[in-house]
């Protein structure tokens, strides 16, 4: 379970850091008139078509390389 909320955690700082370093803003949900799924952001991450809120971790893959680092695909879906 703590990786789950590491994960958790680390969505979350991406997009309040998406939030802040962005100039075009994120339109709020009850705003929205002719989209449904979020617009697109130039913030430091570029994030574009689903809220937070409609991310769910279906999957997470684990890799090892030759110099026995662990690498983590997390695998979303909405």
């Amino acid at each position: 379970m703590h990786l789950i909320n590491e994960i958790n955690k680390a969505y979350l700082k991406i997009y309040a850091e998406e939030e802040a370093s962005a100039t075009i803003k994120t339109i709020p949900i009850e705003k929205r008139t002719t989209l449904y799924n979020r617009n697109d952001t130039n913030g430091k991450y570029g994030i574009w078509g689903h809220d937070i809120e409609d991310l769910m971790l279906a999957q997470i893959e684990i890799y090892e390389t030759p110099d026995k680092k662990l690498i983590l695909a997390l695998i979303t879906e909405s």
